[in-house]
């Protein structure tokens, strides 16, 4: 038991640090692997890391002021809070990833920063001391997430019928866990009400995310897109016609200058959207000016196109519409309005210009 004890002394002194570091360390495993294995391999980890966290909250809060008999029970208590925050930093930095490359980040960042909001809510709580009832509260948020990713995976279906399908069986599973956990832990049993009441917030949060197409259209991605003068179909791709960036920030912030000769022109906008194999849908291309008296984008016409899920390049196609000067964007979206992915550019009336010709 001398190891136990020198551990334990090392864990109290150095708790502050060690916790965060094991939410860091597991967004960085996430970064590392997720990017390197299949979706399917990604959603049994993420499950692992579900059932693993809902044991360890199981074991803090049924051991907090107990005294445990044995060697493993001792060491499992112990190191159980950092375990906590390691499935918690898995599986957040996992839906981080899929989320943010399933939609555009200025149209999806309220629900990125509920759920970095909630990371920072369960650190409070284990900090002062606020029970189970935050803990099992960002798990629940966690539970409603991972179902949302993975059952239109599954079912090959993006539709609100998904969606409240993943709600109501993520309802279920907190019900199921809290139900086993009241029979060990006293604060859940006494405290049902003020758990109900949380967990009923982050139902109603993800509903109005959910929505407000706040949330990203997950599993479509956008593979690649593009704004072009003109675009020609080839056998195997397309022949397009664009302009060289000016500066690195004007790409990187997808702010593109197209030069048109006249007061109008002819614009054209590409994209190739992954969709899982069996997963075939309607998307549209919403084209959209900024409107600089009314102080907000209007817009100018919407393009639907049929895509066919399971190839790894994504199902490609294009549109084009005749644009005047100022700040445009094109959204990729479903027929609901989640966003896929978006593009910004500025179009400039100017005689002279310089294109490339590439293949794609």
């Amino acid at each position: 038991m001398i190891f136990f004890r020198k551990l334990k002394s090392f864990y109290i002194r150095y708790e502050s640090y060690l916790i965060p570091a094991a939410l860091f360390y597991g967004f960085a495993t996430d970064i590392l692997t997720f990017r390197l294995v299949s979706f399917d391999t990604s959603l049994f980890f993420l499950l692992g890391h579900l059932i693993f966290a809902a044991v360890n909250i199981g074991i803090v809060n049924h051991f907090k002021n107990k005294e445990v008999k044995g060697k493993f029970l001792s060491y499992w208590k112990l190191l159980a809070p950092l375990l906590i925050q390691f499935s918690f930093g898995n599986l957040f930095s996992g839906f981080l990833i899929f989320y943010s490359q399933s939609g555009s980040l200025f149209a999806s960042w309220p629900f990125l920063l509920v759920l970095v909001l909630l990371l920072i809510g369960n650190e409070v709580a284990r900090r002062y001391d606020l029970g189970p009832i935050v803990q099992i509260g960002v798990y629940f948020f966690a539970l409603f997430s991972y179902f949302n990713l993975s059952f239109p995976y599954f079912f090959r279906r993006l539709d609100v019928t998904m969606f409240i399908i993943s709600g109501f069986f993520s309802l279920f599973t907190v019900f199921l866990l809290t139900y086993i956990l009241s029979d060990y832990v006293k604060e859940i049993k006494d405290e049902r009400k003020k758990l109900w009441i949380t967990i009923g917030s982050v139902f109603l949060v993800m509903n109005f995310l959910y929505f407000s197409n706040l949330i990203p259209p997950i599993p479509l991605t956008i593979q690649s897109s593009g704004i072009y003068h003109d675009i020609e179909r080839l056998d195997d791709g397309y022949r397009v016609e664009s302009e060289p960036c000016e500066s690195w920030d004007r790409c990187i912030f997808n702010r593109e200058i197209r030069r048109i000769t006249g007061e109008r022109g002819r614009i054209y906008f590409y994209s190739a959207v992954y969709a899982p194999p069996g997963m075939d849908m309607t998307v549209t291309h919403r084209w959209e000016k900024y409107d600089e008296d009314q102080n907000r984008w209007v817009m100018e016409a919407i393009i639907p196109f049929y895509i066919r899920g399971g190839r790894d390049i994504g199902f490609r196609w294009y549109s084009y519409y005749t644009v005047r000067p100022g700040l445009w964007r094109v959204s990729t979206e479903t027929d609901r309005g989640q966003v896929i992915g978006r593009k910004a550019f500025h179009v400039v009336q100017e005689i002279n210009r310089s294109t490339i010709i590439e293949e794609i």
